[in-house]
């Protein structure tokens, strides 16, 4: 099915490529700085915030789920506080490509989720905690000034889903108490930054919506636009090379599924999935229930064709994603498991051509630049 799937993305772009000239930017005139204008509006102004104020709802109602689980610790409620987790971190995967302005402030992205962890940090940190015992923290404002690897998404999904964490949590014991406590210390804190990003977040859009000669930081609006393309040309390139890369190795032999983001929970492709998500709604404009289709990236597309070969293979991609399992560790299981990750990232590697060239080159927002040099 893959190689099917494959076969046929390869066959729209070969079709776009004869009709309007693959990986060829327009060849008139440039686009008037005004055009990028409702672009940054209806992105940041209007798209992102209610998904901001989703994140942070998603956030208080796991931080309430895990302090109600521990005054009376159940298996059952258990599975609700990762069910909880599960729905704060899929919309986490959403935003998490939009990495600008309050998203990246003050590395606010690395304290919600520290990722990736190339060294083991947060491993190696997670068990001295355990061990220790800091009773700062269990305190959500102290943990906030505490190591970004013990903060977020990455050590909760440790309390919460590795079964030797959970079985002490269940039991009440004295690692499960603690366990308890830092685990809904680190879903208070969660909520708390959430809260931040999604306050701050209507600044930072106006800066960028209203750029032009009095703005310090963005002296254009195809500047500021150019931060959207960023986003977009990074999240497809995060994709291939850190989320699906890693795990798969330089050969069979060296594929590791530990590697692969949210493994503890089985959700890495899940993520891959939301982040799908996210990045597609940067180019159409509709994300879900907000927005409206055509009012993102590709307003500036001047092409029917190219926008249509666009989204039908990124519909493509999609397809074969929702053919494979939620996390890399199931897919590797299967005997041909290897084969169809790196089938699916050859994909998005396809994806990452069309979006540098079709549509850095026809919003005359890319450069020609590899958002991860020097990462």
């Amino acid at each position: 099915m893959l190689l099917k799937s494959c076969s046929r993305l390869m066959l729209l772009s070969t079709t776009a490529a004869i009709a309007i000239g693959f990986a060829a930017p327009n060849a008139h005139a440039d686009i008037p700085d005004e055009n990028y204008r409702p672009v940054l509006n209806h992105l940041l102004n209007e798209v992102m915030p209610p998904k901001l104020d989703d994140f942070h709802k998603a956030n208080a109602q796991l931080s309430t789920s895990i302090t109600d689980f521990c005054a009376d610790p159940d298996a059952d409620d258990l599975k609700d506080v990762q069910e909880d987790f599960h729905q704060a971190m899929d919309i986490w995967q959403e935003i998490q490509p939009w990495r600008m302005g309050p998203m990246v402030a003050n590395g606010r992205d690395q304290h919600i989720e520290y990722w990736p962890d190339k060294h083991g940090t947060a491993a190696r940190q997670f068990r001295k905690l355990l061990f220790s015992k800091p009773a700062g923290y269990t305190d959500p404002e102290q943990l906030s000034e505490a190591s970004a690897a013990l903060q977020g998404f990455p050590a909760l999904e440790e309390v919460l889903f590795d079964p030797k964490n959970t079985a002490h949590m269940t039991s009440s014991d004295e690692d499960g108490v603690y366990l308890c406590q830092y685990g809904a210390a680190i879903a208070t804190n969660l909520e708390t930054i959430a809260g931040e990003l999604r306050d701050e977040w209507p600044e930072f859009a106006d800066a960028m919506a209203t750029a032009g000669p009095d703005s310090m930081d963005y002296p254009t609006a195809k500047f500021a636009a150019t931060d959207l393309y960023r986003a977009l040309h990074e999240g497809i390139l995060i994709i291939s090379a850190q989320k699906l890369g890693k795990p798969l190795g330089d050969n069979k032999q060296d594929a590791k599924a530990s590697r692969a983001e949210s493994e503890v929970s089985k959700r890495s492709l899940r993520n891959i999935a939301h982040n799908l998500t996210g990045l597609f709604a940067i180019y159409d404009g509709k994300w879900g229930d907000v927005g409206s289709e055509g009012t993102g990236l590709a307003a500036l597309i001047d092409s029917s064709l190219l926008d249509r070969s666009f989204r039908l293979n990124w519909q493509t991609v999609v397809d074969a994603l929702d053919g494979l399992p939620a996390s890399v560790e199931d897919l590797l299981a299967q005997p041909d498991g290897y084969d169809k990750l790196a089938e699916f990232k050859s994909q998005i590697d396809f994806l990452t051509t069309l979006v540098e060239n079709d549509i850095g080159g026809n919003t005359q927002l890319g450069g020609g630049f590899n958002a991860l040099d020097g990462d």
